[in-house]
């Protein structure tokens, strides 16, 4: 980055610090309220435990909301205005559209990795009343939009298509940034996030017919076991309206069994979950190494997990990803432990063979990189519409590619 860029960027993280900070007790109320949802869950966070992270009693919090969902909601939409006068700022102190997109990822990286400002929409969207979250589903298309035009104005060639995609993707990344971070410091994990966020705008990606009409979805297949039917209906219904807003009744009606046939062959919502939350960890573990077990080289292994993971993500189980990304925090301990250890199982493959691959890049690193390019794909291939792109697997696979091997990350 030429040094007058990097003295705006300084200016505009500056800036974006200021206002992120918050001089009142409200916002830091909401602040530390974000950080406990983000880490905790929603349903899994008292108003006595926001108000111990800022120093007040439970009661004390009602000063300054209503309640949680007040809570959530400012939460919510401070993170739209800290999206918005980044824009404003970018647009305002670049001179070029290479030099605004400079700007912007900076102040994205800068909120992300030293803020935490990781985006709550993703997960704690389904606790919003169905007015609340068509506003607030505008304001991050809104978001979206601004990010593709800036990439589409520094490289008019890729046209809107492509640019809506990548932009996409820049976004769902910095989203991921509390499963990225890992191990590494915070000028680290922003140097990776700058170099990953670059790959992905400059990745060339596969041309095709806008207008070309999509693969259809695969057939929903009714099992024929009972046990099946339960955790396929839980499944599509956790996936739909989150594990809170799910009732046993709910599964059994989905199953076409009656409740009492249903506790026959489990004991509660909290099992139904964690048996869909295992079939997703082990079957992704199971089908990788069986793929693996016939890639030669690194490049071919690289290939391999590549193509599981995207067939897996777009195919019917890719909702599992989605349900392990939301409500895992919701499981007990113990179950989460292992379930944890099963995902690192599968993100050991990647750092692997990305190390293999890299030049002096540290395990920490390839595992950023690894997370990275695994959380773009969930997200994307979890928003309808760009699940609906006609060579959505192919563009993926490009994206996939230049995301764990970024041309521009350097060893530390």
């Amino acid at each position: 980055m030429p040094r007058s860029t990097a003295a705006r960027a300084e200016t505009v993280k500056a800036t974006l610090r200021t206002s992120a900070r918050g001089a009142h007790r409200t916002e830091q109320v909401a602040r530390a309220a974000a950080g406990l949802f983000q880490e905790f869950g929603y349903q899994n966070v008292s108003i006595d435990r926001i108000g111990a992270a800022v120093g007040l009693t439970g009661p004390a919090v009602y000063r300054h909301f209503k309640g949680k969902h007040d809570i959530l909601v400012h939460a919510l939409m401070t993170q739209v205005r800290l999206a918005e006068q980044l824009h404003t700022a970018a647009n305002e102190q670049g001179t070029t559209a290479e030099e605004k997109l400079h700007l912007l990822l900076a102040g994205f990286g800068d909120l992300t990795a030293n803020g935490n400002e990781a985006t709550l929409w993703r997960r704690e969207q389904r606790h919003l009343d169905p007015a609340e979250h068509e506003e607030f589903r505008g304001y991050f298309a809104d978001n979206q939009d601004r990010i593709a035009a800036q990439v589409a104005a520094f490289k008019p060639e890729l046209g809107p298509h492509k640019a809506e995609f990548l932009g996409f993707a820049v976004l769902a990344m910095y989203s991921n940034t509390p499963d990225i971070r890992g191990t590494l410091s915070a000028d680290r994990l922003q140097e990776i996030q700058t170099a990953v966020a670059w790959a992905i705008i400059e990745c060339p990606l596969p041309d095709s017919d806008p207008a070309a009409t999509p693969s259809p979805p695969p057939a929903h297949r009714r099992p024929a076991g009972r046990r099946e039917r339960i955790i396929d209906a839980a499944a599509q219904l956790f996936n739909e309206r989150g594990f809170y807003d799910v009732h046993i009744d709910d599964i059994a009606k989905a199953s076409e069994m009656s409740t009492a046939t249903l506790y026959q062959h489990v004991s509660s919502k909290t099992e139904v979950l964690s048996a869909v939350l295992e079939r997703g960890a082990e079957g992704l573990l199971y089908v990788t190494a069986d793929v693996l077990a016939y890639a030669s080289t690194p490049q071919e292994a690289l290939g391999a997990l590549i193509e599981t993971y995207i067939r897996q993500a777009v195919g019917p189980y890719g909702r599992i990803m989605h349900i392990l990304a939301a409500d895992l925090l919701y499981l007990p301990e113990e179950e989460q432990q292992s379930l944890r250890n099963a995902q690192r199982e599968y993100v050991a493959e990647w750092v692997e063979v990305i190390e293999k691959l890299s030049e002096g890049l540290s395990t920490a690193d390839a595992r950023a990189l690894a997370q990275a390019a695994i959380g773009v794909v969930t997200d994307v291939t979890q928003n309808p519409q760009l699940r609906r792109r006609p060579n959505i697997a192919d563009e993926l696979t490009a994206l996939v590619r230049a995301m764990v091997l970024p041309a521009g990350l350097k060893p530390a």
